[in-house]
């Protein structure tokens, strides 16, 4: 027999977590296979789902799309396959699967298979909650390279509403992904570039739900920058060293997927250490793509109003889209009312930067909280905000306030309303442990 006509043997390497079979997948040929979108920097209009498809599809690590089309997630996957359909030659594939459970399930033998590839889908509301089996045991899992695109939809089925609040997501928190929210197309662009850098770090290895609110962020329009695919995989190449584990096609584990107590706790252990490093290394990533490309990356929170000194009267804390209509009245309301007011809309959800958090709200003498969907009590962003405040010398007094649930417009109106609500709590009135404002006035 020609030596020629030997199958060359896959290089192994012995890890502490199993063997890797280094040579099964070739991710230089993967990378040389990838047709660029973009090979210059572009600018166009488009909507949210289109931005984070286009995100998705620029990506070289990305090279198979799991689907189930979910108002208001659909046209996310309408976009990659069409991409697909009419691009000869493309390595690309989609696959369209019966529900959303399926396509969970799908995502986790795959991104298994080879850690060192990226395996996004989008899906809302139910289609997540039909996911969760599967999306708690990823929590886990060390499957950084999976990411779900999440395009906020009220949870429940009844009543049925198709319009974007974020209920689906917080009632996620524990699944164990790292959440980021997005606002405005360009900021859902940037963040799903940027989120396989903090989910596939190898100190991190946590899967991804970048997320962003139906209709109003999902479906409507504005300006868009696209990047070259060739800086953007640069850009993660930077982040995304090849994964230490074994997958199931280039390499192997001898470990099951049933645990004793004794066990499990340790698993639970390492994924909250895991999932806590995000906090230290999603500045990191966010510095580097702002040199890179010359935009704001990833942050905690986006800040408005704060003076680089002092304390102001009165701080609002809230997230999404809608958060820009009190961008857009707080200086004047401010000087109405001879009050000084500043803002922070929150990008990284889970998990909550609670100390940076606080180190901003503790020069506010009073702080606003504007949940956005329906939760027992005080709502969720509430006690998150509670719990960062807790142990200051002087923990300035909350106001909590319900807005915008089911997708609502929280008018101008509405957001006078509740900052008039801030104001009477700084003049010492007591209010209810929550409001939920509506049009301009407290229900």
């Amino acid at each position: 027999m020609n030596s020629r006509d030997v199958a060359p043997q896959p290089l192994l390497n012995i890890t502490p977590s199993g063997a890797r079979y280094e040579s099964v997948i070739d991710l230089e040929r993967a990378r040389a296979a990838h047709l660029p979108l973009h090979t210059e920097r572009t600018e166009i209009t488009a909507d949210g789902n289109t931005a984070a498809a286009i995100a998705s599809l620029q990506m070289w690590r990305c090279m198979i799309y799991p689907g189930f089309p979910i108002t208001p997630s659909t046209k996310w996957i309408e976009t990659v396959a069409a991409y697909v359909a009419s691009t000869p030659g493309t390595p690309k594939r989609v696959k369209l699967l019966e529900a959303e459970h399926a396509v969970a399930d799908y995502m986790v033998g795959a991104a298994a298979a080879c850690r060192d590839l990226i395996f996004v889908t989008a899906t809302s509301s139910v289609g997540l909650d039909h996911m969760t089996e599967t999306t708690r045991s990823l929590g886990a899992s060390g499957l950084g390279n999976v990411m779900i695109i999440n395009v906020y939809r009220a949870t429940a089925n009844f009543p049925l509403c198709i319009e974007g609040d974020p209920s689906d997501t917080l009632a996620h928190r524990d699944d164990g992904f790292i959440q980021i929210v997005a606002r405005g197309k360009q900021q859902i662009y940037d963040t799903v570039l940027q989120a396989p850098c903090l989910g596939m770090h190898p100190d991190v290895l946590t899967p991804t739900m970048p997320g962003y609110y139906g209709i109003k962020s999902s479906h409507r329009n504005a300006r868009l920058v696209l990047e070259p695919d060739a800086a953007i995989g640069a850009f993660q190449d930077r982040w995304m060293a090849p994964c230490p584990l074994p997958g199931l096609i280039n390499g192997d584990t001898a470990f099951g997927n049933c645990v004793t107590s004794r066990y499990f706790q340790g698993f639970k252990v390492a994924q909250k250490r895991r999932l806590e490093r995000a906090l230290e290394l999603l500045p990191q990533v966010g510095a580097d793509f702002e040199r890179t490309f010359g935009r704001p990356g990833l942050a905690f929170f986006d800040a408005v109003g704060w003076p680089e000194k002092g304390e102001v009267d009165l701080a609002v804390v809230s997230m999404g889209p809608d958060f820009g209509t009190f961008e857009a009245l707080r200086d004047a309301w401010a000087r109405e009312h001879g009050m000084s007011v500043a803002g922070l809309a929150i990008r990284l959800l889970t998990p909550f930067p609670r100390e940076a958090v606080r180190e901003k709200l503790r020069r506010a003498r009073a702080v606003l909280v504007v949940n956005q969907a329906h939760h027992a009590g005080r709502g969720h962003l509430t006690l998150d905000v509670a719990d960062a405040l807790n142990g200051l010398p002087v923990v300035p007094p909350i106001v909590s306030a319900f807005a915008g649930i089911g997708g609502a417009d929280v008018s101008e109106a509405t957001w006078e309303a509740m900052l008039d609500s801030g104001r009477r709590s700084l003049a010492g009135e007591t209010l209810p442990p929550y409001q939920v404002f509506h049009e301009g006035r407290s229900l």
